[in-house]
């Protein structure tokens, strides 16, 4: 199975409260008979990313928790993009072909926050 993750929090289309620009974003990695080995978020639309601190798997093939703190720098519309690598090497594409069914769709996750002032 491809190594996938999600955001779990803040959900997509949150606006951060007037004076708010700290926010937590966590969320939850997998990579089937593997461990993700680390987990990265952008806020620039992938120009730079930072590494999240990520839970060792509860047991063999469950989802590992993943969190982290972003500062946004300003007011404004930014999205949340979210990467995991396996231990292999193998991370997370910024798209996959598409198909019907969505099967094995394990591009990187993405949601939107509006940071209001």
């Amino acid at each position: 199975m491809p190594v996938k993750s999600i955001i779990s929090f803040p959900e997509d289309g949150a606006t951060l409260p007037v004076g708010e620009r700290t926010v937590e974003v966590r969320g939850h990695a997998w990579a089937g008979d593997n461990d993700v080995t680390s987990m990265e978020i952008s806020i620039d639309f992938g120009a730079t990313w930072t590494a999240a601190e990520l839970d060792p798997p509860a047991n063999p093939y469950a989802w590992q928790n993943w969190r982290t703190h972003v500062r946004f720098p300003t007011k404004g519309y930014y999205e949340v993009w979210a990467r995991a690598t396996d231990q292999t090497g193998v991370g997370q594409p910024f798209a996959v072909a598409w198909n019907s069914k969505g099967y094995l769709n394990n591009q990187m996750h993405r949601v939107a926050v509006h940071v209001a002032a």
